[in-house]
């Protein structure tokens, strides 16, 4: 009999990078263990279609997303109460590139047919047992940082050695505010919103072919 499945949990912290991009890439390099880069596409899901204002949905627990990072694909669900800094559930589900297309179906067949199409370039480094990722973007440059548990008990103390170090670098995490105030920055601009009762994915897949 094969044991049930053990829920990962994602313990995270984000923030604007200070200053200048390039000097703080510059410092990890010096500092961290360089990882890799990651080139992705992602299309993020909203369950009861887009808002203007993403703190219209702060209870919704359920955070969709079809994306593909360096040519591999996959499904990602997260789940739990979100912020700049949060503890979620999340599950991947890997895809192959070729069911892409197929999966954004399913999902509209669902009633998943809104949301943000949305484009990083990421840089991800290892620093005390914590990976940091430096993301850039058309709209705003941030860091992440996070730890992968599976003991639910432990998240309000990695939580807070995540914040400590992030701090003696000189990261300082979004407030819940400032978060939502960047999403609705990225989420209001029209060019990054899809309805696939409007237009098919081809449409969508043209602007981004350089990650398929």
């Amino acid at each position: 009999m094969s044991k049930p499945h053990q829920a990962s949990y994602e313990v995270e912290v984000r923030g604007k990078t200070p200053g200048k991009f390039a000097t703080l890439l510059t410092k990890f390099h010096k500092i961290a263990t360089f990882v890799g880069e990651k080139d992705r596409f992602s299309l993020i899901y909203f369950n009861h279609g887009l808002v203007k204002d993403v703190r219209e949905i702060k209870d919704e627990k359920i955070d969709l997303r079809l994306r593909i990072t360096n040519k591999q694909a996959e499904l990602v669900l997260k789940y739990g109460a979100w912020g700049g800094s949060d503890s979620r559930e999340e599950h991947s589900l890997p895809i192959p590139n070729e069911k892409f297309a197929e999966t954004v179906l399913i999902l509209q067949r669902l009633g998943w047919t809104n949301g943000v199409a949305f484009a990083t370039k990421t840089y991800v480094f290892k620093y005390k047992n914590i990976e940091f990722a430096l993301v850039q973007n058309k709209y705003i440059n941030y860091f992440e940082a996070e730890r992968m548990i599976t003991n639910k008990e432990n998240i309000d103390k990695e939580r807070a050695i995540i914040l400590a170090i992030c701090r003696s670098l000189g990261l300082e995490p979004f407030s819940d505010e400032a978060f939502m105030d960047s999403l609705n920055i990225i989420n209001n601009n029209p060019e990054n919103q899809f309805d696939f009762r409007k237009q098919s994915f081809d449409e969508v897949r043209k602007q981004y072919k350089e990650f398929f």
